[in-house]
């Protein structure tokens, strides 16, 4: 069920400047961003497992894309936010 929630959450609309964007709760982001923060993430693929460490670490890396910055300042929502991208990372080639 979260798989499909995700799934109903992410759209991809695409734009003519930026491109594809993923939409996740009220924030889109270039879809690019999205693929080096799967790299950035370096899951396993078969056993994604996100936890609170791997979301410090990831916020932490100089190569973030900026567009996540705003994600990573905001405790509240910065892990659900991972998490809806991570269930994302699925359905994208790196």
């Amino acid at each position: 069920m979260r798989a499909l929630s995700a799934v109903l959450v992410m759209v991809l609309l695409c734009t003519g400047a930026l491109g594809f964007l993923v939409k996740v709760r009220d924030r889109h982001f270039p879809l690019e961003a999205v693929k080096e923060l799967k790299e950035l993430m370096d899951l396993d693929e078969k056993n994604p497992q996100l936890t609170k460490k791997v979301v410090e670490e990831v916020c932490a890396k100089p190569l973030l894309p900026p567009v996540f910055r705003a994600v990573c300042d905001n405790e509240v929502e910065r892990k659900a936010v991972f998490y809806e991208l991570v269930e994302v990372f699925k359905y994208i080639d790196p």
